[in-house]
């Protein structure tokens, strides 16, 4: 489904060889049986310092056997689905959502099956250290607060989309626990944004890796095609064969996609955050932080909804909204496995007609889920 596991082997390489992963390009080691996707070749590595370990320590394992570490890559990520389920179903209670409807919604999904174990996208131990934040941070008080900080701390040595969760689970502990004044509320999202920083930090200065992944040389998600509108400029520059543009234009639009998701997060904070006494909507915040650097970021792939897909029902357990989710669901897979371009209009205007379909039709997304009246829901 993805060469991306071969980029993740050679990685693996790379650290336990003693190179730099942010020095040496992808297309230099050139492994017997790994070929690197074309797209990469001529990069350095886009991965924080926790990624590379996880690299390094599979390809060991191997022995280099690109078929064994392709295996173990996949049992890490089919270990990593086990997780994101144990938090899941402790999760669902507190939140007053069967723990049926949680699993066959967030986890015993084809997105997640197809993406993670099949395309073996790392995105698999991102969203189970997300997970286990939101799980700690639903309990609330200062321990949920910070481990949960640490937690999003260590997900950002995955991938940097972990810092996409930081303000929810902010909101989480905050809900769990609210205080009655606003230097409470900031102290505490102070201090869960310094426990996460500090431990991104130690990580990539302990494993001697440094941030090296933020070099001009590094991979730009821009360079691809995606979902993404901005990535469709750049396929359009190098269709009219102006390849000076193409560095330029990057930088631009890398710098456009940040204010973007910058400007959205402040929207979900004042729109839906926290007030000294008062909740807010933590979860749309999680949610909506988390999409927010999917679809405004440079890049939209498919294994990016998979950051959301195991909390939706625990945010938004309505019927409609679980049909809007089954919706999407179905086109997000469908599309990617049909490697369909330009799929986001495409999703947007048949999760559309299907549930305006399946709404119209009433029909029970998840039958015979106990301790949910159907015929009370209206929205």
């Amino acid at each position: 489904f993805s060469l991306d596991v071969n980029a993740y082997l050679t990685q693996g390489w790379m650290v336990l060889g003693g190179h730099d992963p942010y020095v040496m390009t992808l297309g230099e080691p050139q492994l017997p049986g790994i070929t690197v996707g074309a797209d990469w070749v001529e990069t350095t590595s886009v991965y924080p310092a926790g990624a590379l370990l996880i690299f390094a320590a599979v390809f060991w394992a191997s022995g280099g056997l690109p078929w064994l570490g392709i295996l173990l890559f996949r049992l890490l990520h089919l270990a990593c689905l086990l997780v994101v389920a144990w938090a899941v179903k402790r999760i669902a209670p507190r939140v007053g959502v069967p723990v049926n409807t949680a699993l066959w919604a967030g986890i015993a999904t084809p997105l997640l099956i197809l993406q993670w174990i099949g395309g073996l996208h790392n995105d698999a131990v991102l969203v189970a250290l997300i997970a286990l934040a939101v799980l700690v941070a639903t309990r609330g008080g200062w321990s949920g607060l910070l481990l949960g900080g640490a937690l999003i701390g260590a997900s950002l040595t995955i991938k940097q989309s972990g810092a996409a969760a930081g303000l929810g689970i902010v909101a989480l502990a905050w809900a769990a626990s609210p205080g009655r004044d606003w230097w409470r509320l900031a102290g505490r999202a102070v201090a869960a944004g310094a426990v996460a920083v500090g431990g991104f930090v130690g990580v990539s200065l302990g494993s001697g890796l440094g941030f090296g992944w933020n070099k001009p040389t590094a991979g730009n998600p821009l360079a691809v095609m995606s979902d993404s509108p901005l990535s469709w400029i750049i396929q359009v520059i190098k269709l009219l064969a102006l390849d000076a543009w193409v560095a330029p234009a990057q930088r631009i639009l890398t710098l456009v996609a940040g204010v973007m998701v910058l400007g959205a997060w402040a929207w979900l904070v004042v729109r839906f955050g926290p007030r000294p006494g008062e909740p807010g909507r933590p979860w749309i915040v999680l949610l909506g932080g988390l999409l927010a650097f999917a679809v405004l970021g440079p890049a939209l792939q498919p294994w990016y909804f998979t950051w959301v897909a195991p909390f939706v029902a625990l945010a938004f357990p309505s019927l409609r909204w679980q049909r809007v989710w089954l919706s999407a669901t179905i086109v997000i897979v469908v599309t990617s496995s049909a490697q369909v371009s330009f799929g986001l209009p495409v999703l947007v205007l048949v999760t559309w007609w299907l549930w305006h379909h399946i709404d119209g039709r009433s029909v029970d997304v998840l039958a015979g889920r106990p301790g949910y009246d159907v015929s009370a829901t209206t929205d």
